[in-house]
């Protein structure tokens, strides 16, 4: 239950620092957030290729949708 409340709260602390910002990339984060739940609960397979796959594509769409607000890793 602490990893789910602090999964949460990770992206809230984001839209604070930089609410422009944090309020664009709020649903990429949340995406992410999901996917990590679903393998932790069993709904996605436990697989380095699948978990590439899933980011890789998040990535890109969060780039092509946001821009410079696009998050920089």
């Amino acid at each position: 239950m602490f990893s789910m409340i602090s999964a949460l709260t990770m992206p809230l602390a984001r839209v604070m620092t930089d609410p422009v910002r944090g309020a664009m990339t709020l649903p990429f984060e949340a995406a992410r957030q999901q996917y990590s739940l679903a393998v932790k609960v069993g709904l996605q397979p436990n697989s380095m290729l699948a978990y590439r796959n899933h980011f890789k594509s998040l990535d890109q769409l969060e780039k092509a949708t946001l821009g410079a607000f696009a998050r920089q890793v």
